[in-house]
């Protein structure tokens, strides 16, 4: 049966001499793997660079319920988002968000807000001017509660600054956890937190701050996904955005 979807690129990978492998979020499977035949060739060099990073493909599938692996028959894009392969700081940051959605969410099944999350930050990060530092900071944090463990926004006071990744709520020591948010840390996740999903705002921090605050992120990830996911992406970012 052929079934038309929706997809956003998170990771390709070469099979066999000339198809492609694409790991996907959809709108209707959520993660999904699919095989693009013959894709490889010199011939359909312009076809192969449509599933770049986060591209966004409107698709018809050959699918098949009892198969992991599904057959792209046709694909194009809905949105030519060229921004996000021409300037090196928006491919880097799509670079991090697509390896942090491939390394975190899991789920085989529809998640609307989930997609519409998603699609609309990419949208957002397409068409930023100057002040998108900070875009992939706020998409870490807001992230959390579409896969089950936000932090506790509420919990933050100034007699409550110190983020606990164990707990995902504000106290008044710190945390002793390893790689547990520092003081300067849990400002900027009360700070991103107190900001509305769809607005992001610029943050009043260095370079190696966003560094350092995205390690802190990635070791919460690690408690509730119980393993540490490899962004190997945070380093191009820190180079970047130095």
């Amino acid at each position: 049966m052929i079934t038309p979807l929706t997809l956003i690129v998170l990771n390709t990978r070469p099979y066999r001499e000339t198809s492609l492998l694409v790991n996907a979020y959809t709108n209707i499977w959520g993660r999904a793997d699919f095989l693009v035949r013959g894709i490889r060739t010199v011939r359909n060099r312009a076809l192969a660079s449509l599933f770049h990073p986060l591209s966004i493909l409107d698709t018809r599938t050959y699918f098949n319920a009892k198969r992991d692996l599904n057959q792209l028959k046709e694909y194009q894009k809905i949105y030519l988002l060229e921004n996000l392969c021409s300037d090196v700081r928006k491919s880097s940051i799509s670079l991090f968000i697509s390896e942090l959605l491939y390394k975190t969410v899991r789920e085989s099944e529809e998640n609307p807000e989930l997609f519409r999350f998603v699609t609309n930050t990419i949208l957002a990060l397409d068409r930023a001017g100057t002040e998108l530092a900070d875009l992939h900071l706020h998409f870490a944090v807001h992230l959390c509660r579409y896969l089950g463990y936000a932090p506790d926004v509420e919990s933050y006071s100034e007699d409550r600054k110190y983020f606990h990744i164990g707990k995902a709520c504000f106290c008044d020591t710190p945390d002793l956890l390893p790689g547990a948010f520092d003081k300067e840390d849990s400002l900027l996740l009360g700070q991103i937190l107190s900001c509305p999903a769809e607005k992001t705002s610029p943050l009043s921090c260095s370079g190696s701050r966003r560094h350092h605050f995205l390690n802190s992120l990635i070791s919460y990830y690690s408690y509730h996904l119980g393993k540490t996911p490899e962004i190997r992406s945070l380093d191009v970012l820190h180079q970047v955005f130095l």
